[in-house]
């Protein structure tokens, strides 16, 4: 059996290892269209502030593919799939396969007021884009990172490592919209004031353009400041356009079942490109379950994905943070704070049962609660 995987993320690794758990003659060919062998995309932010080597951050090197007989191409892009004669196409030879998981992942969103012709004004979610960014920030002395959610943090501290001044620029009125409630975050933002990082937030930014060698970013409100770097962090965009002449169903991502399946036979999704049951989760945690059950589909096992719990749990900036669950208040909720020196712990309750909590501190009760959340 020929098995292509689309990705080498950590949803297109996760998969890989679980279809070797159940068998290991079928052929494995997996086409990242980047250069690197896998590693841990979260721990980028730790490369960009100089903190740790590239190598140290790989996950799979070389001799685990080989070891596990798959067949990784580098450098390949793939630019569609032929589904009636099961066939990829893309920089490489045509690639026929039995069986087929995009597991494509994603990349940065550009907000209408992005201008890819703006010099010092980045991204970041590969290594050859935090290359960039540490080349320009040795004649920098300033930054903004537009966007003040995971990503934007960890970059504005990685580059308050390498000794620039960086500021937060954020369009919420406060930090992890996604992850955290105002209280919660108005925490997290005083320790992180605390390490030299600023804020801007409840600021909508309208235009960025280049003026005597800075950055000039304007807001909605009239107001703007100028800075010698740009890093855009809003969100991410899922790697879908090379389906768009394809059979295959997507909405805002690609519509899987509960059992990783898209619409057409033998093709199956997972991670930042997939989505299930109208919900796209573009963490880490979900992309890898999500990768587990699709490998194990694929190996011919039954599966039974249900979604995952949204659950985060990281450094941000050296700070221990977590959430895990719904933190939504409804009139049913109940809430519980425990804040002292340091630590700052949130639990919410529906009658008995804990559907959320927000940790930041100590998370050492972290998977723990997660199993409570999920039962």
């Amino acid at each position: 059996m020929k098995i292509i995987i689309i990705g080498n993320g950590v949803a297109a690794n996760s998969a890989a290892l679980a279809i070797r758990e159940h068998e290991r003659e079928s052929d494995i060919t997996m086409l990242s269209d980047e250069n690197e062998f896998f590693y841990a995309r979260p721990r980028l932010t730790e490369y960009l502030a100089g903190k740790s080597p590239f190598e140290k951050i790989i996950i799979h090197d070389e001799k685990w593919y080989e070891k596990n007989n798959i067949d990784l191409l580098r450098g390949a892009r793939v630019s569609s799939i032929d589904t009636e004669h099961r066939i990829v196409c893309g920089s490489f030879e045509d690639l026929p396969y039995d069986k087929l998981l995009i597991a494509s992942g994603a990349s940065p969103s550009f907000p209408p007021f992005y201008n890819p012709q703006l010099e010092k004004v980045f991204v970041l979610r590969t290594k050859e884009q935090a290359d960039r960014i540490i080349a320009a920030s040795q004649q920098c002395r300033s930054a903004a990172i537009i966007g003040g959610g995971l990503l934007g943090i960890e970059t504005a501290y990685a580059l308050s490592e390498r000794g620039l001044e960086s500021t937060i620029v954020e369009y919420y009125k406060w930090l992890l919209p996604r992850q955290l409630d105002e209280d919660s975050a108005s925490i997290l933002q005083e320790l992180l004031l605390q390490k030299g990082i600023k804020f801007l937030l409840g600021k909508q930014t309208s235009s960025l353009s280049n003026e005597n060698g800075k950055i000039s970013i304007s807001f909605s409100d009239g107001g703007s400041v100028y800075v010698d770097m740009t890093i855009i962090s809003a969100g991410v965009r899922p790697n879908i356009a090379f389906l768009r002449d394809s059979k295959i169903s997507i909405c805002r991502g690609i519509t899987i079942d509960n059992q990783m399946r898209t619409n057409l036979p033998d093709v199956y999704a997972a991670g930042d490109c997939a989505e299930f049951s109208g919900k796209m989760y573009g963490i880490w945690p979900a992309a890898k379950e999500q990768g587990e059950m699709a490998g194990h589909a694929i190996a011919g096992q039954s599966v039974d994905y249900r979604g995952s719990v949204m659950s985060t749990k990281l450094k941000v900036a050296g700070i221990d943070v977590a959430s895990v669950g719904d933190f939504s208040i409804a009139p049913s909720t109940t809430v519980e704070v425990l804040h002292e020196e340091g630590v700052f712990k949130k639990y919410f309750r529906e009658g008995n049962k804990l559907k959320g909590a927000i940790l930041i501190g100590d998370t050492s009760d972290y998977f723990k609660l997660q199993k409570e959340i999920a039962k």
